[in-house]
């Protein structure tokens, strides 16, 4: 049986189409503010991998600030192998929790790739849900409406596996008041709390460096202390962590 990422993004990629492209408007402000926060922290970069882009939005972005950008299709399992030919990145940005898709070993091994397709230095900044804002607000059932379909979801956790398990029914307008399922997915999503993507990092070989409540542009650039009051850690629903390659691997 096909992986839900496969069933999802391979084999039905129009039904996602339009949950990424209302998100285009806030693209470029993100890739200027992560940009900044970058460069504060030393990082200049001009060749950036762009880790499950989708439909490129932060791609393009990149590629106006002057970010060398070509669109490849693979298989994030397989990264290291796909680029072998590539020169070394300057760093790698993963976004709008683009990982978490594959069991705990699959996830660190994914990392470890991404290590050696970094130069010695290079960043890796990943947005991912924070695990324990979504227990705090979690919601079994919600829904959204996106142009002429609606979209169902059902949600459990799995508190032992640390694992966000969503059913998405996509129902297509078919009348004033009446719509009809296209498809159904099962996603399966690890999600981890602050002090676990640290861990998860370091485990992988990369060297922590920072840490921020949620996406630059929504959140602003305070960075997270972890000691101060202000940092209520549970009220983030995002956090941008960024991680760098050990000069010495």
């Amino acid at each position: 049986m096909r992986h839900w990422t496969e069933q999802l993004f391979e084999d039905n990629p129009k039904l996602f189409l339009n949950i990424l492209r209302q998100l285009n408007p806030q693209a470029r402000t993100e890739i200027r503010d992560i940009l900044k926060l970058l460069a504060g922290q030393g990082h200049q970069p001009k060749r950036v991998l762009d880790l499950n882009c989708g439909i490129g939005r932060h791609s393009i972005e990149l590629g106006k600030c002057g970010i060398e950008v070509r669109f490849k299709v693979v298989d994030m399992r397989r990264i290291q192998t796909a680029l072998a030919r590539e020169k070394l990145f300057d760093g790698i940005l993963c976004l709008w929790t683009s990982f978490g898709f594959y069991d705990d070993k699959t996830n660190d091994d994914i990392l470890q790739q991404c290590l050696k397709l970094v130069k010695p230095g290079g960043f890796f900044a990943m947005d991912i849900v924070n695990r324990d804002w979504l227990l705090r607000n979690f919601q079994d059932r919600r829904f959204e409406r996106i142009g002429d379909r609606l979209i169902l979801y059902d949600s459990e956790f799995d508190a032992e596996t640390s694992r966000h398990k969503d059913k998405w029914t996509f129902m297509k307008r078919t009348g004033e008041d009446t719509f009809k399922t296209e498809n159904v997915f099962q996603l399966d999503l690890r999600v981890w709390s602050l002090h676990e993507l640290i861990q998860l990092f370091q485990r992988t070989g990369w060297e922590f460096e920072r840490a921020y409540p949620g996406m630059p542009g929504a959140q602003g650039l305070r960075q997270i202390k972890f000691t101060s009051p202000e940092d209520d850690l549970v009220d983030a629903g995002r956090f941008l962590i960024i991680a760098s390659r050990p000069a010495n691997r």
